[in-house]
């Protein structure tokens, strides 16, 4: 339950109220600041810090609705989604990002690496709109160090779980240049 500074109960309405513009402005921030993001950790310390509005429960429990208030603000003002700026621990955007999709009348059936790839895309709209920085030729959609590391280590063992490639004539194992020792 969301408290004030005081310690009085303040109803979720009214803190999503005052917690909403201070995650607009943190996010607009981030967004001026090429490959900027900040995890929901830190949207959250800082939104409460701000707002002097505190919560006690589980983060995920209600920081979703913080970026959910996000995605309608960025959508009524027609901005990129801010909320792509904003990640889990692990780098990701996570599932709830899927109501950004659904806010710009995308497809919200993706698999969830793609939700990644999506929001690297956004967050680059959101550079580009609010005037970061950019490098030369404009910057490109990139996911957060983690999220590449985690791609990065999926791709590789991928390849390490691929059966050897065979010669199709006496069937050993081809090395790396595809052409067969034995044959050749």
């Amino acid at each position: 339950m969301p408290y004030d500074k005081d310690g009085s109960f303040v109803s979720m309405n009214d803190a999503l109220d005052a917690w909403e513009p201070q995650a607009v402005s943190l996010l607009l921030d981030t967004a001026k600041k090429y490959n900027g993001f900040v995890t929901y950790k830190q949207l959250a310390e800082a939104v409460q810090q701000q707002s002097e509005i505190r919560h006690d429960g589980l983060l995920t429990n209600w920081i979703g609705s913080v970026l959910g208030r996000v995605v309608d603000h960025c959508v009524k003002e027609e901005i990129p989604p801010l909320s792509s700026l904003c990640v889990k621990e692990d780098g990701t955007v996570g599932d709830g990002y899927r109501h950004v999709l659904l806010a710009r009348g995308e497809v919200v059936d993706m698999e969830y690496d793609q939700l990644d790839d999506h929001a690297a895309k956004m967050r680059l709209e959101c550079y580009r709109h609010f005037g970061a920085y950019l490098p030369a030729g404009g910057g490109v959609p990139t996911l957060t160090p983690k999220a590449k590391a985690a791609n990065d280590y999926k791709k590789a063992q991928a390849k390490l779980d691929e059966p050897p490639k065979l010669c199709p004539t006496c069937y050993t194992v081809l090395p790396m240049t595809g052409k067969c020792d034995n044959c050749e």
